[in-house]
């Protein structure tokens, strides 16, 4: 099995090295780098160092179009039989794609799968703050059954792994099921699955990796596959960054609902996550100075009915969506009742 690694970069000369060094290592048939129009030495390095490798190949876009775009070239451009898409500032273990080709010979029907991994975390000072082992967050999530999946064990060369099997579209309407960095996909499976959204500022992978899981099952190995920088910045993000963030969320999930609304047992899922999300657009727009715009999707949030009990906790401890605190401002935005969607959010 032909595997492609496509590694989009911008303004990481020395970090793409490493990443394409260890694609190579562990035996990827080709990596197809995508610079993003970086301003540093990336373009230079790349030349200097893999132009004579035929198993490399350089994509530099003129102008920087985001990651979506980036991962989109890359896609385009490959030709192996399922495509592993790795940050440039992450790196592969020498076995991984040894034990991903046992598995999708395994098991012929799987669609991808993501790959255990390390994580370095790194404070916002680039200070080292040690190493984070364990699975995709998601695997352990509120939206995982794992009476949907099953355990299957594998062997290469004399070394065990096991490889967990199922739908994984319940589970990822919660949120984020996959790092994607690391997530490797047959390449007639992502095609279909459709490009990357360059639309969305946030949230574009889990955008793609939900319309991946209507293409069929998925899995995880639990073998070493890669190692992952982390930055963990002391303030996690803006609030009004946060707010944008949620907009998004409500976006992808209105797709989803589209999407899947054939599949009738996903509509409960669907219910259950989109209350979720109005209730965190709530929160963020609440901190962002627009409690009667928060008001409304706290509302249609406290309508759904596994949200009630919650729901009613916070308003006993006086949860602040129903007052504005003093000082907060109220901002020029029209009051929204939750009921028209992202319209009246586009400005938070």
């Amino acid at each position: 099995m032909r595997f492609s690694v496509i590694v989009p970069t911008f303004d990481r000369a020395e970090p793409v090295v490493r990443a394409i060094d260890s694609a190579l290592a562990a035996g990827a048939a080709e990596v197809i780098v995508v610079d993003d129009a970086s301003t540093d030495r990336t373009q230079a390095v790349l030349e200097e160092r893999y132009g004579a490798n035929l198993r490399v190949r350089a994509i530099r876009l003129e102008t920087n179009a985001g990651p979506s775009v980036a991962r989109n070239r890359g896609l385009a451009a490959a030709d192996g039989d399922a495509v592993l898409f790795l940050d440039s500032d992450d790196a592969l273990a020498p076995g991984a794609f040894a034990f991903a080709a046992a598995a999708f010979e395994a098991v012929p029907a799987l669609r991808f799968l993501t790959l255990e991994g390390e994580s370095q975390a790194l404070g916002s000072d680039r200070v080292d703050r040690g190493i984070v082992r364990g699975a995709c967050p998601g695997w352990t999530g509120p939206g995982f059954d794992p009476g949907r999946f099953v355990t299957v064990p594998l062997t290469v060369a004399g070394a065990a792994a096991s490889l967990l099997v199922g739908d994984c579209l319940p589970a990822i309407v919660y949120g984020d099921l996959f790092y994607l960095s690391g997530l490797i996909v047959r390449r007639e499976t992502a095609l279909a699955a459709g490009p990357f959204d360059p639309r969305l500022r946030y949230l574009e992978d889990w955008d793609f990796t939900a319309r991946m899981c209507l293409q069929g099952i998925g899995g995880h190995l639990d073998a070493p596959g890669f190692r992952r920088e982390t930055a963990r910045p002391d303030q996690l993000s803006r609030v009004d960054s946060q707010s944008r963030r949620a907009v998004m969320h409500q976006r992808v999930l209105r797709h989803l609902h589209a999407v899947a609304r054939p599949r009738r047992a996903l509509r409960t899922v669907l219910r259950k996550a989109q209350a979720e999300a109005d209730y965190w657009l709530a929160r963020c727009l609440d901190r962002a100075g627009h409690p009667r715009l928060a008001r409304g999707y706290f509302l249609r949030s406290l309508r759904a009915r596994h949200k009630i009990h919650k729901c009613l906790v916070l308003l006993l401890l006086g949860m602040p969506l129903l007052r504005r605190p003093a000082g907060t401002r109220t901002g020029a935005t029209p009051t929204d009742s939750g009921g028209s969607g992202e319209d009246s959010v586009e400005s938070v």
